[in-house]
């Protein structure tokens, strides 16, 4: 098995190698951002008449399998070809964030594995080519840049009910009532909408990707159970509210950097904050999100390894543009992208950023619901600090300094205390 999947890895890096370039030519590119969905997972759960229960999957719930990790290794190593002439091999010339999910951490580092295969200076093994490439993610609750879906933000879940109750959502509701009636008979669970279909399409999805038996009534109900799948992503960030705050903070930090790459406007040096290649690793949802934020989404389900590349190139004239491509796990042909409302294509970048503008939310927090975050400066931090310290030193002392005035009363000693009188006030 091991040598099977070693010559396996050979070959594709053989048909990678014979891959051309990118046709706008590496030499005017000055910047890079991948966002890509995961490779294949187990369930997230299953339904109760699921003859697969999720002990069946060795790895867990939700976990990326061996097959997923090898879709990422082969995606980053077709990357590592296309831009050749761009990336080099060092571990510094790159940030790659992540969702702290476990299928995305992986994911990422798999992807880097056949991506960031060290060059001659970066060697520390000769007979390993692999490195370790620093990873960033922050807490799932707090992650409204690549988990906005589990992210804490009252607004937006508020947001989706309401489009669930507006007239669209509840004329798609009415239209697949007796699809949901027959759902729950034949799941055991109560199937009252397109999330919930969705969710059984998905575990269905996964067993025949698998090999594992699927029940019978599966096929008769599968383009129907697709169609389910494929308009929760729609729905997902249906509105403009929606949009923002799905897509907008990974929207706001991508075109952040092409402002900055631009001004800039040079190639990657050790010394600069700007690094070449700004790589994301989440889910799904995430990209849909933000093909619909950027009015480029098919309306179909993100496959596994569905990716996003947004290069920023600079023209003769020192003028900068943007090129889009999509590719996933399955079909590996980048497909150029034209972005609507652009007057040429590529599209010039400060016409990018105005488009992009428009889904990019001035205060995402205060959108969300959420109490405004205090920022303080140092010089207001170490204030409070200092008195709260002062404060409990005081408190100290005064504690010190009344236990040891009592331990001056002598044993047996009766400290003095006048006896009640009739003129006592009760």
């Amino acid at each position: 098995h091991a040598f099977t999947l070693f010559s396996t890895l050979m070959c594709f890096d053989l048909y990678t190698s014979q891959v051309a370039s990118q046709s706008s030519g590496n030499s005017s590119l000055v910047l890079l951002q991948i966002v890509y969905r995961h490779g294949d997972r187990t369930p997230i759960a299953t339904f109760k008449k699921d003859p697969h229960q999720i002990p069946t999957w060795k790895e867990g719930p939700g976990q990326l399998t061996k097959l997923g990790c090898m879709q990422h290794y082969k995606l980053g190593t077709y990357l590592r070809q296309r831009y050749a002439d761009y990336i080099t091999g060092n571990p510094h010339e790159l940030t790659v964030w992540s969702s702290a999910k476990d299928r995305c951490l992986m994911s990422a580092s798999c992807h880097l594995a056949g991506m960031y295969v060290p060059s001659p200076d970066w060697v520390w093994d000769k007979d390993l080519l692999w490195q370790p490439v620093p990873v960033q993610t922050r807490p799932i609750y707090d992650d409204g840049m690549l988990v906005p879906g589990d992210c804490h933000c009252p607004e937006a879940s508020t947001e989706y009910e309401r489009f669930k109750n507006s007239p669209r959502g509840q004329e798609f509701l009415r239209n697949h009532h007796s699809l949901y009636v027959n759902l729950s008979e034949l799941t055991g669970e109560t199937v009252d909408g397109w999330d919930k279909a969705a969710q059984i399409y998905d575990a269905l999805l996964i067993e025949k990707i698998h090999n594992y038996s699927v029940p019978d009534w599966t096929e008769s109900y599968w383009s129907r159970l697709k169609e389910q799948s494929d308009k929760s992503f729609v729905f997902y960030s249906a509105t403009p509210l929606l949009k923002r705050l799905r897509a907008g903070l990974v929207l706001a930090n991508i075109t952040n950097y092409m402002k900055q790459a631009a001004v800039v406007n040079s190639s990657y040096d050790s010394g600069e904050k700007l690094k070449k290649l700004y790589m994301y690793s989440t889910h799904d949802t995430l990209v849909s999100s933000l093909l619909d934020a950027l009015n480029i989404f098919d309306g179909k389900a993100p496959l596994y390894g569905s990716t996003l590349l947004l290069e920023l190139h600079r023209d003769g004239a020192g003028g900068h543009f943007v090129e889009g491509y999509t590719l996933n796990a399955l079909d590996m042909e980048p497909k150029r992208v034209s972005f609507p409302g652009c007057s040429a294509q590529p599209c010039p970048l400060d016409e990018f950023l105005r488009l992009a503008s428009v889904n990019i939310p001035r205060d995402w927090r205060k959108e969300c619901g959420l109490v405004p975050f205090i920022s303080l400066s140092d010089g207001a931090l170490a204030l409070i600090i200092g008195q709260s310290a002062l404060l409990a030193i005081l408190a100290f002392g005064c504690t010190a300094y009344c236990l040891m005035q009592r331990r001056k009363v002598s044993k047996g000693s009766v400290i003095y205390s006048p006896l009640p009188t009739e003129f006592s006030t009760r």
